[in-house]
């Protein structure tokens, strides 16, 4: 894009389920330590699914410019900015944390109470040009493809989740939904030693799965996962279970072993679950809740820089911005997995 362009096209949370490409002013820099990025590729999340649902599933600013998962190069920078300059390649980690509330004093920075993410709350990379904090920003190997780079911010959320399972080699794993942080759940935790099983009724994203390094994959349509799991197991039931929907708690009651772990992974705002709380402290169960990331961006990078996970697979649609809307029917209909929209 020129930089004397007045406009570029943008993908715009417009209203309650409404998802346009309207034509937005080209950002231009105002504060000196932030950065005009070129984006390169931006993918689609299930949480932006989610802000498109009615009713909402994840909350977002309506209006904003969507896309959180994105890779651009340095355009231009603010007068205070430092270690950054115009054509480096970056990923943007999109959560922007005070770093003043209580909760921020204390380390822990994904709970800020003034949390706001880039491509949510603020204009983010669905669009040809976007302004984000340098300090947000990590350099990126310009070997990788910019369809895998712009994976690394789920990437660094699924690192963060397998962390606090504590998964250890020999241990048996369950991932719950083999979406796109689904498969990066079952790559990370085969990566961690862990024998992994998944449940998922789609036979696409079974397949993927399985190319990924999983075990085995339940159809819950067709066979009791639960029997399955645990016949597979000595009848016990996985070590480990992932919530990777985010409405899965009573399944996930039924697939873990006595005194296992549940990691809730996935968000939606609309779940309920109604569980017997016995059934927990009896069996002496660990439930955790992981919610994006905190300092994990790095390792993310690293892992894709060096070759330890082959996320290829996972990008089944590279479009345009104008094919957006079309494909986030897609997305919905269960046809596509990861959609990656690319920039000249």
């Amino acid at each position: 894009m020129s930089p004397a362009a007045a406009t570029m096209p943008a993908a715009v949370f417009a209203d309650l389920g409404r998802l346009e490409v309207v034509d937005r002013p080209v950002p231009v820099l105002e504060r000196p330590d932030d950065l005009l990025l070129a984006v390169e590729a931006c993918g689609i999340c299930g949480s932006d699914l989610q802000i498109l649902n009615v009713p909402p599933g994840h909350p977002a600013t309506i209006g904003v410019v969507l896309g959180h998962e994105f890779v651009a190069v340095v355009d231009e920078t603010g007068q205070a900015v430092t270690g950054l300059a115009r054509g480096d390649r970056v990923v943007v980690e999109p959560n922007i944390a005070c770093g003043h509330c209580a909760w921020c004093k204390r380390g822990l920075l994904n709970q800020c109470e003034n949390l706001t993410t880039v491509g949510i709350f603020r204009d983010g990379g669905l669009a040809p040009r976007v302004i984000v904090p340098a300090a947000q920003c990590h350099r990126i190997s310009d070997r990788l493809p910019g369809a895998i780079a712009a994976l690394t911010e789920p990437l660094s959320t699924v690192v963060h989740g397998v962390r606090q399972t504590a998964v250890f080699p020999g241990e048996t794993a369950t991932v719950i939904g083999a979406g796109p942080i689904g498969l990066m759940f079952v790559a990370l935790l085969q990566l961690a030693g862990a024998t992994v099983f998944a449940v998922e009724p789609s036979s696409e994203r079974a397949e993927l799965a399985e190319r990924l390094g999983a075990a085995r994959v339940v159809d819950p349509t067709r066979e009791n996962a639960p029997a399955a799991v645990r016949e597979a197991t000595g009848g016990l039931g996985s070590d480990i279970v992932v919530d990777a929907v985010g409405s899965q708690l009573p399944a996930a009651l039924d697939l873990v072993r006595r005194a296992g772990r549940i990691l809730l992974f996935g968000v939606n705002s609309q779940a309920r679950a109604e569980v017997a709380q016995q059934r927990i402290t009896r069996n002496e169960l660990t439930i955790l809740g992981s919610y994006v990331g905190d300092r994990v961006f790095g390792d993310a990078i690293r892992l894709l820089e060096q070759g330890r996970l082959d996320l290829a697979p996972l990008v089944t649609h590279r479009i345009g911005l104008e094919e957006l809307p079309a494909s986030v029917d897609e997305l919905r209909a269960g046809r596509a997995v990861k959609v990656e929209v690319e920039f000249a």
